[in-house]
């Protein structure tokens, strides 16, 4: 149902674009698909290809065709998307701190929601994603996204660099807590808590639940011959009890439920990328 390929952005990127990926969704054309989105601790900013969009659910709960060019802000739980039909677009995966350091536009203003790029960005954005739109060669689709997002950040005058640094030990650090981070990153847990979930989106713990719960979920994807026990161990988990609490409240499901219907849900993480 998805044929997807990811992409590394140029190393000057890094710090802030997870990866590229192009490709359709809903490949079989089923006519009533829909999948579960599954919080992945990044933002995606999606630019449609052609004129077959998904459906996303609105604010007042009813399904609307999703725009053109739109962020989805950071998630905190599942979220359904209909694929009525074959969808074919090109992605730009931010960590959470890009919308900040390269757009000036906190994260807290986005969790949990999507938006119309031109509503956010503006016309300049606007016009980069037409060029995406039409360009047909991947590799020049790339280069000239990495030109336009270089360009960004060289322009930017946002700065929040212990926030950059935080959120990064939180990606690939096994930190037992939060009071441990904020002497990681020389700032009082309170100026922390704050400051990271105003940048952000969420408090660095509930991130931090995302993260390790993204872990688990790679080893489910590559089908690392691990039990549910030793997964969540591995993934910074010593309580199993509250391994199946964070589970739940960002899948819905208990972790054995999950792993059997796998195929229902979008797990964005990240894999193998050229």
């Amino acid at each position: 149902m998805i044929s997807v390929k990811e992409i590394k952005p140029s190393p000057s990127l890094r710090p802030y674009v997870e990866c590229y990926s192009y490709g359709t969704y809903n490949t079989n054309a089923e006519p009533e698909a829909s999948l579960q989105i599954v919080p992945n601790g990044c933002l995606e900013l999606i630019i449609h290809l052609d004129d077959k969009h998904c459906q996303m659910m609105t604010s007042e709960h009813s399904w609307d065709m999703s725009p053109d060019y739109m962020l989805i802000g950071l998630l905190t739980r599942v979220y359904e998307v209909k694929f009525p039909h074959p969808v074919q677009v090109f992605t730009i995966r931010f960590r959470p701190e890009a919308l900040y350091n390269l757009f000036g536009i906190q994260g807290v203003e986005m969790t949990d929601s999507y938006q119309d790029t031109n509503l956010l960005f503006g016309q300049v954005f606007k016009e980069f994603c037409h060029r995406i739109r039409e360009e047909k060669n991947l590799n020049l689709l790339v280069q000239r996204t990495d030109k336009f997002l270089n360009n960004m950040l060289e322009r930017s005058i946002a700065n929040s660099d212990y926030i950059l640094k935080a959120a990064n030990i939180l990606r690939h650090s096994q930190i037992p807590n939060i009071k441990e981070l904020s002497g990681k990153v020389y700032i009082s847990q309170r100026q922390l808590e704050r400051r990271f979930k105003e940048v952000i989106g969420i408090s660095p713990k509930k991130y931090l639940k995302i993260i390790r719960i993204n872990r688990v979920m790679k080893l489910m994807e590559e089908n690392v011959p691990m039990d549910l026990t030793s997964m969540a161990y591995h993934c910074g988990y010593y309580d199993q009890s509250h391994f199946i609490k964070d589970f739940r409240q960002i899948t819905h499901l208990n972790p054995s439920i999950f792993r059997k219907e796998r195929k229902d849900y979008i797990v964005l993480t990240s894999r193998k990328s050229s």
